[in-house]
């Protein structure tokens, strides 16, 4: 029998990382205490290494938060320059707060409204696309993605295992979230089945759908 449990594994892949940036120290230490959803640290490092080797010029991030990825992809790809969507007015302050505290005002805008009405009107084709926003609604976000796409085009998909809710019914704790569930696993079929992508699903934080148009 295996004495590994993903707690053990979680904790010590987290006791690896560290986190030299004193203004993204404090502000997981405040979204932690104040539970704002944030890219955990593995994901962290996982965005980090896909710039530094893709070295994006123009990234699309949907679902804003308080900043905290958008920093990281800065930091990453520091020619990028990134247009991040968020619909809560409060998140969306402490975002552009976050961002001016980072001296990275010139680099990322932070765009506030709803994904779904701010998307059609987003111009032009990026290089790397993440989203992160309300997890029912991620194939929508895509598609109203695809007119940003190229080939060679870089989609990360957060959260997508959703607490493994898409793998097993058993998962669901409320009936409110057997459609979010549904939703999910109908999106991670789309990705790894539509022929004008390559999709790899992979185990990091609460499961990431990585994809690149073809």
């Amino acid at each position: 029998m295996s004495i590994l449990t993903p707690e053990l594994i979680e904790n010590y892949v987290y006791s690896l990382y560290r986190q030299d940036d004193e203004q993204l120290i404090r502000m997981r230490e405040t979204a932690e205490k104040t539970l704002v959803p944030i890219i955990t640290r593995d994901m962290e490092r996982f965005l980090y290494t896909l710039c530094r080797i893709s070295r994006p010029k123009h990234i699309l991030e949907v679902g804003t938060a308080i900043g905290y990825s958008a920093i990281c992809f800065a930091q990453a790809a520091s020619e990028a320059r990134i247009t991040t969507i968020e619909n809560r007015e409060r998140s969306v302050h402490k975002a552009r707060a976050n961002v001016k505290e980072a001296g990275l005002e010139e680099r990322i805008r932070v765009i506030h409204g709803d994904a779904a009405e701010v998307l059609p009107e987003i111009e032009g084709v990026f290089d790397l696309i993440f989203i992160d926003a309300a997890k029912g609604q991620y194939h929508r976000f895509f598609d109203l993605c695809r007119k940003n796409m190229a080939p060679g085009t870089i989609i990360v998909s957060d959260n997508v295992l959703y607490k493994g809710m898409p793998c097993d019914e058993s998962f669901i704790p409320q009936r409110r979230h057997k459609t979010i569930a549904r939703r999910m696993d109908e999106y991670l079929r789309f990705l790894t089945e539509d022929e004008e992508l390559e999709t790899s699903l992979l185990a990091i934080g609460d499961g990431v759908a990585l994809s690149i148009c073809k």
